[in-house]
């Protein structure tokens, strides 16, 4: 799921940002536009380098946890975004949550793999983006065709993103905490307890 809202949040805005820059919606700017592409980029740089850190503190489900409320806010503000001030400020502040989970997901699938898995099931983030993305695509174009004279369109494309923000913000509920970082908290009963939970054998 943090793969799959990796790859909805950066392919949506390819066939919103027609309609968002319309005069009648946003009115951007070629300028402005170049800006609200390209924001969540810019906050994913970030959001890689400090979220990554935050979960060496606070733990790989803490913090995605704690992301999957970003995803959903920030996409929501954006959805809603009055102007193109809000929209660029918005889109960066997604882009921190895109920028966490892409280094948070895999670093907590190879942490809790077993070693004769752990390369497929990394694999299957790597997957889950691309396929966010062709999602992403889909949902555009079926929007865009089924509602081609409402300008406003592009707010629902956006806003179908909050669905895998709150399937991941449930299902974090369900996974266990990454055991290597618990050993590295020096907690070796608790990481004990997780493994016996998710290996089939001693």
């Amino acid at each position: 799921l943090g793969g799959l809202l990796f790859g909805v949040d950066t392919g949506i805005i390819n066939g919103s940002i027609t309609y968002m820059a319309s005069p009648e919606q946003l009115n951007l700017s070629p300028y402005e536009e170049g800006l609200v592409t390209s924001g969540i980029t810019l906050g994913a740089a970030f959001g890689a380098v400090i979220i990554g850190r935050l979960s060496d503190i606070y733990g790989r489900k803490k913090t995605l946890w704690a992301l999957s409320v970003v995803f959903l806010v920030t996409t929501l503000a954006c959805s809603l975004a009055p102007n193109a001030p809000l929209m660029i400020l918005f889109r960066f502040l997604l882009g921190l949550a895109v920028g966490g989970v892409s280094v948070i997901v895999p670093t907590y699938l190879s942490e809790i793999a077993a070693k004769e898995l752990r390369g497929r099931i990394v694999t299957h983030n790597e997957f889950m983006i691309t396929t966010g993305q062709l999602l992403a695509f889909v949902v555009n174009a079926v929007l865009g065709n089924l509602f081609p004279d409402m300008t406003s369109i592009w707010r629902y494309m956006i806003a179908f993103g909050m669905i895998p923000s709150i399937l991941l913000f449930i299902g974090m509920f369900r996974v266990p905490e990454s055991p290597r970082w618990e050993i590295m908290r020096g907690r070796e009963d608790s990481a004990r307890k997780i493994l016996a939970s998710v290996r089939s054998s001693d």
